[in-house]
């Protein structure tokens, strides 16, 4: 009798085939533009170009990026973002400014034959150890790079489900044109980190840090302009700057919170980091306005679990966070035919 190999399987295991990975949907014409160089080396960019379409193509396995127009990395980024045509009268971006830090990447959304395509943009020095992967920033850089492959994904859907077409997805009112936009950065940021976050899970504590700040100086920020508004009478002036602080806000609560999240997940596999994010959180859940905290989870999560689109109703729950947060600095807002009514009642000098 033969004797059986001691590796061979029993009739009835099963025989597991390696799966083929997902195909790619990169499109063949999406292009690399490195815009200037730390030195002369062309052979140098080049080689860091082509890491970038290589990695673009894996990672276009995972994540939709079939309207991926163009990648563009330079050290000129405020020129590079606004060397883009965006098409459809759209305004050329610019980057992200505030006291906690100045943006360096961002995936600009394009129009083109009434198709929305994407653009993304990083400041070189954001990304400049993809390449070097025993660098100690190489796990930042990818993050930031598949962050903001994220955001193209995320749109992809939007633009391929909305029920008519992405131009049928319209606010029902002047409220909600006005306020979506201020809390749209809270599940935009939110998605594309929490899917960003496996590379460089401690990465957000930073983001943390940078949340527990704004949280801290946004009462005080809206206070002080709602005083100049009580002098000067101008409330344009006084609402640009409600609405600059509080986008701010939900733009760092989407980062905060999809990084941690994710790490709250997979917390079997980061015990103590995880232990560290839910402290910190147990800290911010503190202040006077830690109450959004949950509050944004809850509303954002039928956002990262989204498969299709149906309406902007889902937006509806993030603005009733926005709306309690305008309550709490003394601001009651309605639709006002295609614009919004703000109402700040005057009720004494604890108004001021």
């Amino acid at each position: 009798m033969q004797k059986k190999e001691q590796n061979q399987p029993e009739d009835s295991e099963l025989v597991v085939e390696p799966e083929e990975p997902p195909a790619e949907t990169l499109p063949s014409h999406c292009a690399v533009n490195i815009r200037g160089w730390e030195n002369e080396n062309e052979a140098e960019a080049r080689e860091f170009g082509q890491v970038v379409m290589s990695l673009a193509k894996e990672f276009s396995r995972y994540l939709d990026l079939s309207f991926l127009e163009s990648i563009v990395i330079g050290w000129d980024y405020a020129e590079a973002l606004a060397s883009v045509d965006r098409g459809d009268g759209i305004p050329p971006a610019a980057p992200t400014a505030n006291e906690y830090g100045l943006g360096g990447a961002m995936a600009l959304h394009t129009i083109r034959n009434d198709e929305i395509w994407s653009v993304v943009v990083i400041w070189t020095g954001l990304v400049r150890q993809l390449n070097q992967t025993d660098h100690p920033e190489h796990k930042l850089a990818l993050q930031t790079f598949v962050h903001e492959l994220a955001h193209v994904h995320d749109l992809r859907l939007f633009a391929r489900t909305y029920p008519g077409g992405w131009r049928a997805a319209k606010p029902r009112d002047g409220r909600d044109a006005n306020l979506q936009p201020i809390v749209n950065p809270c599940q935009s940021e939110y998605s594309a980190q929490r899917r960003a976050a496996w590379v460089a899970p401690e990465h957000g504590l930073d983001l943390l840090e940078m949340l527990s700040e704004a949280m801290k100086d946004v009462d005080d920020q809206i206070r002080s302009a709602r005083l100049s508004y009580r002098v000067d009478g101008d409330l344009d002036k006084y609402w640009s700057v409600v609405v600059e602080r509080f986008t701010f806000l939900f733009q760092a609560i989407g980062y905060g919170l999809g990084h941690a999240d994710w790490v709250e997940a997979n917390a079997d596999d980061h015990p103590e980091l995880a232990a560290r994010y839910r402290a910190k959180l147990r800290d911010l859940a503190g202040y006077p306005s830690g109450w959004v905290l949950d509050a944004c989870r809850d509303a954002v999560q039928p956002f990262f679990d989204l498969e299709e689109w149906s309406d902007l109703k889902i937006y509806d729950p993030l603005i009733e966070v926005l709306e309690r947060l305008l309550n709490q600095n003394g601001m009651y807002t309605c639709a006002h035919g295609d614009s919004i009514y703000v109402d700040m009642p005057y009720t004494g000098l604890h108004d001021l």
